[in-house]
């Protein structure tokens, strides 16, 4: 997706996807001998046991070179490690899949690549997805997923980005409450990627910040007049 070198981070989080869909197929053929499934040998090898430790013991090691990295990245140390519901394996994911800030441009870069930029269709906006017949994607389905399971954690943990989910559900449910083509699933749905959003576009403001690179404001601020909303601080009053 794009000719910059690929950063440690990057090799790291490559490799753990190569671990831990070793260690999925393996737990796999495992589940089938056990259940007579899979009959080409009966009992289960004591190799293929030591094979999952081995492998869980290299996920293990993964995630601790991970989190040793992390320490060398700015917008981590400086910010990103504060917020409530974003661990080392999470943050390390992220960090691996955003492609640094561009100099005078806004968080939509990263919304696009991710897929969540709205797409008009008949059945309304919408956000881009792999459907039959239209070819292929146009984002980053790991990036996708990365940022859903993010907000996932952000429901899971009371904390600054919970609020923002639970303030954007009760707007849409308020507005949407007679509306048959918003059931609760689509509200829920709705409402994650408002937050994430919002992190992202903090996350982009604490890393142009640190790292001295000229921004501009989202979108939504810059060009639709949306209020900007600043990123919550450490040190602030407002648990982060």
């Amino acid at each position: 997706m794009n000719d910059r070198p690929m950063s440690p981070l990057r090799h790291l989080h490559d490799t753990q996807v190569s671990l831990e869909k070793f260690r999925i197929a393996l737990g796999n053929r495992v589940s089938a001998l056990e259940r007579g499934v899979d009959t080409a040998t009966t009992p289960v090898p004591e190799v293929y046991e030591r094979l999952a430790d081995n492998a869980l013991a290299m996920e293990h090691e993964i995630d601790a070179a991970i989190a040793s990295e992390l320490r060398r990245w700015p917008v981590y140390e400086s910010w990103l490690r504060h917020v409530k519901g974003i661990g080392p394996s999470l943050a390390g994911q992220m960090l691996a899949l955003l492609l640094p800030p561009i100099p005078d441009k806004g968080p939509s870069s990263w919304w696009k690549a991710a897929g969540l930029a709205p797409e008009q269709r008949d059945d309304g906006s919408r956000l881009p997805r792999a459907r039959q017949g239209e070819g292929k994607i146009t984002y980053h389905p790991w990036l996708r997923r990365c940022l859903h399971n993010v907000a996932t954690s952000f429901v899971r943990n009371r904390g600054y980005y919970r609020t923002t989910y639970d303030e954007a559900k009760a707007r849409l449910v308020a507005l949407h409450k007679d509306d048959t083509a918003w059931p609760p699933h689509r509200l829920d749905s709705v409402a994650r990627w408002i937050t994430i959003k919002r992190f992202t576009a903090h996350l982009w403001e604490a890393w142009c910040e640190v790292e001295s690179i000229p921004r501009r404001d989202p979108y939504v601020v810059e060009k639709l007049g949306h209020h900007y909303i600043p990123r919550p601080l450490p040190n602030s009053k407002e648990k982060i």
